[in-house]
């Protein structure tokens, strides 16, 4: 795969905390975030307003783990008050706030880890 990596850095000060890109440059780039869980997405939000104001042509996201506590995911949504990204992605590994997810109208996408379980545990008998 040929890609590019830029590199965005949390650095808080007391209760105030800011993103900056430290390596590599976003403008003109399709950009995929890519974390292990999202909750209330802070510093998710501020890594994509950050790419964004860089220039980047379009900053997506890709957690695998959806938490989403009290429907935080409805911040992202669009016309969310976090609403940034073209694309979000998370897998289906929390279903009962996966399953509540807009995916036909929204920005949200899950992916199914069904197959992917299935095929390792199979692999991985005794």
């Amino acid at each position: 795969m040929n890609v590019e990596i830029v590199i965005c850095g949390k650095v808080r000060d007391g209760d105030k905390r800011s993103v900056k890109i430290q390596e590599g440059d976003a403008e003109g780039r399709k950009i995929v975030i890519v974390d292990d869980l999202v909750q209330t997405g802070g510093t998710l939000y501020e890594c994509g307003k950050v790419l964004k104001e860089a220039g980047a042509e379009s900053v997506n996201a890709f957690c695998a783990h959806g938490v989403f506590p009290n429907e935080s995911w409805k911040r992202f949504n669009k016309g969310g008050d976090r609403e940034c990204f073209d694309k979000f992605w998370v897998t289906n590994s929390i279903p009962t706030v996966t399953g509540d997810l807009p995916v036909k109208d929204g920005i949200f996408e899950v992916l199914d880890l069904t197959e992917a379980i299935v095929k390792d545990l199979d692999e991985y008998r005794t």
